[in-house]
């Protein structure tokens, strides 16, 4: 945490609770939909498929 957040004091609490948010707003974990894995000793990881759409103006 140390080298992600230099100095910036995060608890590792304050992380567990806005990932819990992060996976709340993403419906992680609901309908089968997987967006967020914990790596033990590594942290979290995105694992959600990500698409490019064009977008017209």
């Amino acid at each position: 945490m140390a080298r992600v957040w230099a100095n910036v004091f995060v608890e590792p609490a304050n992380l567990t609770v806005h990932m819990s948010v992060l996976r709340r707003a993403l419906r992680d974990g609901q309908d089968g939909n997987r967006f967020i894995v914990n790596i033990p000793g590594r942290g979290y990881c995105f694992v959600g498929s990500v698409a490019i759409s064009a977008h017209e103006n």
